[in-house]
């Protein structure tokens, strides 16, 4: 018998309200809970000063509650909605996340070489967003937007410094493995299911869950280096049909900047990723970069339009 969910034959516009409204919903539940618990495990000021955000980061003890409280808000805005979701949309939760298919290896292993290979390319996206700049009228927002990136980049350069490898693997949890399930939960399931049934148009699905996907983050001067990424991960699930391997990229994309943080704050090497494509052969390598990352991609798409024929035509 055929598994109907309530939402299931709603029109998709209906479908993305009600997708918000779970979010937002269980963002409130997650977080009251998150912070009660809290309040049992940390020394912490008045539960009014925290949800006031009154806060400022100025021992371990509450940089360590602001870790617990991204990792319980990032579960309730992101990896309880998409189940719920996919469980209200009808039918197996794993198959409308597709994380019920087995990734094809060279597929999984394209994608990780793309994170890579993808860098210089990325670093001169980055390049060109701190470039730009707002017209004058609306020079309020810019400052705006200044402050905000200035006090994200604060929180975050807190949140890796740390000495040793019990911290830095709490990191990795924490920063590459919970938002790589969440945010692909999210945004190449959820919504990315949501806009190919909208717009028909698998591209124009892709490119609008990677603006979705950049803009909720908030950090405006890496907003295209974000996009560019959230299409790849885009594609990777169109090419593939199965989440995994947009979940294994982004954990590495995200593991990859976190340990390269680590081994550079504490003097082990002189790495930092986001030089990599600049300087006298950064052109060059951007090229490069670019032609290797269609052509990859091209690649994975060869893999994935045969492995398919051979399930129509076995």
């Amino acid at each position: 018998m055929k598994e109907e969910g309530i939402l299931r034959n709603f029109h998709p516009f209906a479908k993305l309200i009600a997708l918000v409204l779970i979010m937002f919903s269980s963002f409130l539940v997650v977080f009251f809970v998150g912070i009660l618990a809290a309040t049992l495990f940390f020394d912490l000021p008045s539960l009014y000063e925290i949800i006031e955000g009154n806060i400022i980061l100025d021992s371990d003890e509450l940089i360590s509650f602001n870790k617990f409280n991204q990792t319980i808000s990032h579960i309730g805005l992101f990896i309880v909605p998409s189940i719920i979701f996919a469980w209200l949309i009808g039918g197996r939760v794993a198959r409308y996340l597709q994380i019920n298919i087995k990734p094809d290896l060279r597929q999984v292993f394209i994608g990780i070489c793309l994170v890579f290979i993808s860098l210089p390319l990325i670093n001169f996206l980055l390049h060109i967003n701190m470039q730009l700049s707002l017209p004058g009228f609306l020079e309020p927002l810019e400052k705006w937007m200044v402050s905000t990136e200035k006090a994200a980049e604060k929180i975050t350069h807190q949140f890796l410094s740390v000495s040793s490898l019990q911290g830095l693997l709490l990191n990795i949890v924490i920063i590459a493995v919970i938002p790589a399930i969440g945010e692909e939960f999210i945004f190449r399931g959820a919504l990315l299911n949501i806009f190919k049934q909208w717009t028909k148009n698998t591209h124009i699905a892709v490119w609008i869950t990677a603006i979705i996907f950049s803009t909720i983050h908030f950090q405006f001067f890496g907003f295209l280096p974000r996009l560019f990424l959230g299409a790849l991960f885009g594609y990777f699930v169109v090419f593939s049909g199965t989440i995994w391997i947009a979940i294994i990229a982004h954990f590495i994309n995200n593991a990859a900047a976190v340990t390269a943080f680590y081994l550079y704050h504490n003097e082990i090497l002189d790495i930092q990723l986001e030089e990599i494509g600049k300087g006298t052969a950064g052109t060059y390598l951007v090229v490069l970069s670019t032609l290797l990352v269609i052509l990859l991609l091209f690649a994975m798409w060869k893999i994935g339009k045969i492995k398919k024929n051979e399930t129509i035509y076995p």
